[in-house]
């Protein structure tokens, strides 16, 4: 499945799963890294964007999850939307 159509629009559809996809790996990456290396304060500023759980609890998996695939597919819409526009002649 290609991001981009044959005429060079994006598919939204399937750049929000990549975009949801991206954010959810990268969420739990920076979650890992806090966890293995907590003087790191790093990982924590991106966690924040996402939660405000303790890092050690389950809430703060199911919030960043379920907030990098939100926020993946407004980014889609909106990004997709804008650029599919602009491409009209």
């Amino acid at each position: 499945m290609s991001i981009r159509t044959e005429n060079g629009r994006l598919g939204i559809m399937a750049l929000g799963w990549a975009l949801s996809a991206a954010l959810i790996v990268l969420f739990a990456i920076c979650l890992v890294a806090a966890l293995v290396l907590p003087d790191w304060r790093a990982s924590h500023a991106w966690i924040g964007l996402y939660s405000v759980a303790p890092l050690t609890s389950f809430r703060v998996w199911v919030d960043g999850i379920v907030f990098s695939a939100v926020f993946g597919w407004v980014t889609a819409l909106v990004f997709g939307s804008v650029y599919n526009r602009l491409l009209r002649p």
